[in-house]
C-alpha cells in the first residue's frame, strides 16, 4: 500500500507543470539525517571482504538534515541573493533507510504529501538529498585507504591505521574520519524525473596524534567537535555540490 501511495505521488509530480513559475523555484527535501552511521574497520586477514562493525545514534532532532537544507539554502544564496529554497520534511520516512525505494528508473516516486508542497510552492525543481552507500576512501596524502563502506553522515573509526605525520615524523595508530556521503538529484517537477545529479563522498582522517591525549581514535574529537567537523564538511560538501547543479538549471 505504501509503494502505491509512493507511485502515484510520483505520477503527481507531472500535473505540476501549470503552476510552475518561469524562472527557477526551488524546493529541498533531505533524507539523510536520521541517524548518524559509525562504521569501525575491521577486514578479515586474508580476505578483501569488511567485517565492519556497525552502529547507529538516532539524530532525534533533525540536526543533520538541518544542517544540510541550511547548506543548500546557502550555496544558492552565492548564485541568486534573491533566490529562496522551500524546505520540506518527511519525518519517520522509511525513504531514509531504502532511498531506492524513491526512484523508479528516473522516475521520482514520492508521498502525496510531498507532491501537495511541490504544488502549493510552485516548485520548478526539487533537490532531493538521499543517502549514497560507497567504498570508504579516507584521502590519505597521495592516496587513498578503507575497508568496507560507508553510507550517509557518521564516522569511521579505524583503530590499526597507521599514519606518519609529515612534519614531525611522529607515527601514530588509529584514525577517526568524519564522512558525507550522499546523493543529490535535481528533479524536474515538470517531467516529474531526474535531470541531473551529483554524487558527495567526502571523507577527513583525523589522527591520534592530533590529540596525544585521547585514549583511542574515537576521542580523537570531544561530542561537541565531533559535530562541527560534520557541519563543516555537510557545508562545503554539500553547498559546492548545489552550486554545481544551480548552474546548470
Amino acid at each position: 500500500m505504501h509503494r502505491r501511495t509512493m507511485l502515484a505521488g510520483a505520477v503527481g509530480l507531472c500535473t505540476v507543470a501549470g503552476a510552475v513559475a518561469q524562472s527557477p523555484r526551488w524546493s529541498a527535501l533531505s533524507l539523510v539525517g536520521n541517524k548518524i552511521e559509525v562504521v569501525g574497520a575491521r577486514a578479515e586477514v586474508g580476505s578483501r571482504l569488511s567485517q565492519n562493525s556497525r552502529r547507529w545514534a538516532d539524530d532525534a532532532e533533525s540536526t543533520m538534515d538541518r544542517y544540510v537544507l541550511q547548506a543548500v539554502e546557502r550555496a544558492v544564496r552565492t548564485q541568486d541573493r534573491g533566490a529562496t529554497v522551500a524546505m520540506l520534511a518527511l519525518p519517520g520516512s522509511p525513504l531514509y533507510d531504502r532511498p531506492e525505494r524513491a526512484f523508479d528508473g528516473r522516475q521520482v516516486a514520492l508521498p502525496g504529501a510531498v507532491v501537495d508542497a511541490l504544488i502549493a510552492q510552485r516548485a520548478s525543481h526539487l533537490l532531493l538529498l538521499t543517502k549514497l552507500r560507497g567504498d570508504a576512501a579516507l584521502p590519505l596524502y597521495d592516496t587513498t585507504t578503507g575497508v568496507g563502506t560507508v553510507s550517509g553522515i557518521g564516522f569511521y573509526v579505524d583503530p590499526d591505521l597507521r599514519l606518519r605525520n609529515l612534519e614531525s615524523g611522529q607515527a601514530s595508530y588509529g584514525v577517526l574520519a568524519p564522512f558525507v556521503y550522499v546523493r543529490l538529484s535535481l528533479v524536474d517537477v515538470q517531467a516529474g524525473e531526474v535531470a541531473r545529479e551529483e554524487q558527495v563522498r567526502a571523507m577527513r582522517a583525523y589522527a591520534t596524534h592530533h590529540n596525544p591525549r585521547a585514549d583511542g581514535p574515537w576521542n580523537v574529537l570531544d561530542p561537541a567537535e565531533k559535530i562541527e567537523a560534520l557541519r563543516k564538511m555537510i557545508d562545503q560538501s554539500i553547498g559546492e555540490a548545489t552550486v554545481r547543479l544551480w548552474r546548470g538549471s
